[in-house]
C-alpha cells in the first residue's frame, strides 16, 4: 500500500503535468495566429497568395489552422470584428482577379447579408491549382485557401 506522501506527490505531478500541456498548447495556438497574422502573403509550398493584410491593412485575425486532407492542403484564415466584411472583400477580390490572375469560379453576389464564393488560380506546381473559398457575415469573414491537384473552371 501507498503512503499518503507518495500519493500527494503522484497526483501534484499529474497535475502538473496536465497544466504544462495546456499551457503549451495555448501557447502553440497564440504562436500561429500572431505568426501570421501580418503576412504579406499565404504561403503554401511556392505558391503566394496575397493576404488580407497586404491587400486591406491589419485587420483581427481571430484564428489559423492548416492540414493536410487527402494531397490537399488547407490553410484557414478566420477574421472577426470587422467593420464592413463586404467592402473588404470586394476590394480583395477585385486585387486577387486584376493583380494576380486569380478566376472567378462561383457566382459571387455580395449583396447578401451572408454568403460564400470561390476563386482560383493556377499553382507554382505542376497541375495543382489554388481554390479561395471565402464566406462571409456581418462581421467577420473566413479565408480557406486549398492548393489540390486540378484544373480550373471558370464561372463567367
Amino acid at each position: 500500500m501507498l503512503n499518503k506522501d507518495v500519493i500527494r506527490n503522484i497526483i501534484i505531478l499529474t497535475i502538473t503535468f496536465i497544466f504544462l500541456i495546456l499551457l503549451i498548447t495555448v501557447i502553440s495556438l497564440v504562436t500561429s495566429i500572431i505568426k501570421y497574422k501580418d503576412d504579406n502573403y499565404y504561403i503554401i509550398g511556392n505558391d503566394k497568395i496575397p493576404s488580407i493584410y497586404n491587400v486591406l491593412g491589419k485587420r483581427k485575425l481571430y484564428s489559423f489552422k492548416n492540414f493536410d486532407d487527402n494531397n490537399k492542403i488547407v490553410y484557414i484564415y478566420k477574421y472577426k470584428d470587422i467593420n464592413n466584411p463586404k467592402s473588404d472583400l470586394s476590394n480583395y477580390i477585385d486585387t486577387l482577379k486584376n493583380d494576380y490572375n486569380y478566376y472567378y469560379t462561383s457566382d459571387i453576389n455580395l449583396t447578401l447579408s451572408k454568403g460564400t464564393f470561390q476563386l482560383s488560380n493556377n499553382s507554382m506546381s505542376e497541375n495543382m491549382i489554388i481554390i479561395i473559398d471565402i464566406s462571409y457575415d456581418k462581421d467577420s469573414y473566413e479565408i480557406k485557401i486549398t492548393k489540390a491537384h486540378g484544373t480550373i473552371n471558370t464561372y463567367k
